[in-house]
């Protein structure tokens, strides 16, 4: 096997993923059972923390991308769905990926401390989170308050 290519293992993953490793490594082996292929499984954080969870992961890209979906009517539920549906794919997706990237940097030495940093999770996004969480009631009563007579206002104008 040329030097370059590396089989991702269960040790690469485990120091990669940091917490609930045993839960990702038996929802990956579906994965890797497919030969990379989906298959449906479910993840109650993704599908209820869609954008938080995608930040805690340090899945960047697709947290950009549920933060924008946020912004479509209707569109979240949906692709809370599709969070819960796919988010151990998109993770093993997201995984596999970075680790490669990492071994294919280092060839030949010890990346566990690489991977460890690379991988894990943002602790802060909890904290954040639930921050965000309780001052959401507050923001909307601002919003109210300052905005909504003007936009009551205009959708009044808007009509007439």
């Amino acid at each position: 096997m040329p030097e370059h290519m590396h089989i991702t293992t269960a040790e690469d993953y485990a120091a990669y993923i940091g917490p609930n490793t045993g839960k990702y490594l038996y929802n990956f082996s579906k994965f890797q059972a497919l030969r990379d292929g989906f298959t449906v499984t479910w993840h109650w954080p993704a599908f209820f923390f869609g954008f938080w969870w995608f930040l805690y992961r340090k899945m960047y890209f697709w947290a950009v991308i549920s933060l924008l979906i946020t912004f479509l009517p209707f569109g979240n539920f949906i692709a809370q769905i599709g969070y819960g549906m796919g988010a151990y794919y998109l993770y093993y997706r997201d995984c596999k990926g970075k680790i490669h990237a990492v071994l294919s940097a280092y060839p030949g030495q010890n990346a566990r401390d690489i991977l460890q940093e690379a991988g894990g999770v943002h602790g802060w996004v909890k904290i954040v989170g639930v921050i965000c969480f309780f001052l959401q009631p507050v923001w909307i009563f601002f919003v109210t308050i300052f905005f909504g007579s003007a936009m009551m206002l205009s959708m009044h104008q808007f009509i007439m």
